[in-house]
C-alpha cells in the first residue's frame, strides 16, 4: 500500500484540526474557536482508497516571533514543508490573503504538490470576501469547502487522490514514539482552553508527567503550567470544580483515542515567563 505523507498548513483557527478530524473521521485533533490553539505538530493515520495517509497537523504559525514559543510553533510547522508529499493549504474568507502567499512561496520553493482550500465558505454565502483571492495570490485554482456544513469535501476527496495519483516519490514516514502523548496533551489543552477565557488559553500549557500503563486502567499524571496565580484560582475553581470538569472531559477524549479506561490526574502549577524558557519548553515538547 503507498504511503503518503500529508501536510496541512495555515492559520490559527482555519480549520486544520477540524479537517484533520474529519479526514480521519474521530475526535483525534484539538479543535477550538481560540486562535494558536494547537502547539505541537501531531501525527494521524487513515485510508484513502488503496493509499496509506499520515496527517500532519501543526500549530497556527501566523503569530510574530515575541517569545521562543512563538519561534518554536513556527519553526515546527515550516520544517514540514520538505519532508512531505502533500501540502493542503488551508484558509478562509478574508480581506487579505498576505499571509497565505508568504506561505505559499515556501510551498512553491519545495516543489511540492499542493491544494488551496478556502474554509467556512458557508460564512461568505455571497463571496465577497474570496473574490480578491486570484488578485492577492499566485494560484489559477482552489477549492471552496465547509468543513463544519460539509460542502466540497468530496471535491476535496476527489482532488487529493488525483495529486497523489501523480506523486512517484514518497518521502515515507515512521511514527514517533511520543505522537501519542502529544494527542494526549493537546487534548488536555483543548479541555482547558474550551473552559476557559481572556488570556489563561494563551499563557497555558500542558505537560505529561507521568504515564502508567496498567492491565484495566491506565495511570496518567499531568501538570496544567500557567504564569500567574491568579490563573491558577481560576482553572482550580472553587471547591475544585472547574479542573474536575476539565479533567472530565479531557478523560473521556484520551478514552476514546487510545479505546482503554484511564484515571487522570491533573495540578496546577505556576512558572513565571514560561514561553520564554527553553528547558520547560523542550520538557512540554514544543522544542526538539
Amino acid at each position: 500500500m503507498k504511503k503518503i505523507k500529508l501536510l496541512v498548513l495555515g492559520k490559527s483557527n482555519v480549520g486544520k484540526s477540524s479537517l484533520i478530524n474529519y479526514l480521519t473521521n474521530s475526535h483525534i485533533s484539538l479543535v477550538s474557536n481560540k486562535v494558536h490553539a494547537t502547539r505541537v505538530s501531531t501525527f494521524h493515520e487513515f485510508k484513502l482508497n488503496d493509499y496509506h495517509i499520515q496527517i500532519i497537523d501543526t500549530p497556527g504559525i501566523s503569530i510574530a516571533d515575541n517569545n521562543l514559543l512563538a519561534q518554536a510553533m513556527k519553526s515546527n510547522a515550516i520544517k514540514h514543508i520538505t519532508n512531505c508529499d502533500l501540502i493542503i493549504l488551508l484558509s478562509q474568507p478574508q480581506k487579505t490573503y498576505e499571509y497565505e502567499q508568504r506561505l505559499l512561496d515556501e510551498i512553491l520553493l519545495s516543489n511540492k504538490p499542493f491544494i488551496v482550500c478556502i474554509n467556512k465558505i458557508d460564512q461568505d454565502p455571497d463571496k465577497k470576501l474570496c473574490q480578491t483571492i486570484h488578485k492577492q495570490l499566485s494560484i489559477s485554482t482552489y477549492l471552496s469547502i465547509s468543513i463544519k456544513e460539509n460542502l466540497g469535501m468530496d471535491v476535496l476527496m476527489n482532488n487529493m487522490l488525483n495529486k497523489i495519483e501523480n506523486i512517484s516519490d514518497v518521502s515515507g514516514f515512521k511514527m514517533s514514539n511520543k505522537n501519542n502523548l502529544n494527542i494526549i496533551q493537546e487534548l488536555i489543552r483543548e479541555s482547558l482552553i474550551n473552559r476557559t477565557n481572556k488570556e489563561i488559553p494563551y499563557e497555558s500549557a500542558i505537560r505529561i508527567v507521568t504515564y502508567n500503563k496498567q492491565k484495566n486502567i491506565d495511570q496518567i499524571k499531568a501538570e496544567i503550567i500557567v504564569t500567574k496565580d491568579s490563573h491558577k484560582k481560576i482553572i482550580i475553581g472553587k471547591n475544585g470544580n472547574m479542573i474536575k470538569t476539565i479533567g472530565t472531559k479531557a478523560r473521556m477524549n484520551i478514552e476514546s483515542l487510545i479505546n482503554k479506561k484511564i484515571n487522570l490526574s491533573l495540578f496546577v502549577l505556576v512558572k513565571e515567563n514560561w514561553k520564554n524558557n527553553p528547558e520547560l519548553l523542550k520538557d512540554f515538547g514544543y522544542i526538539d
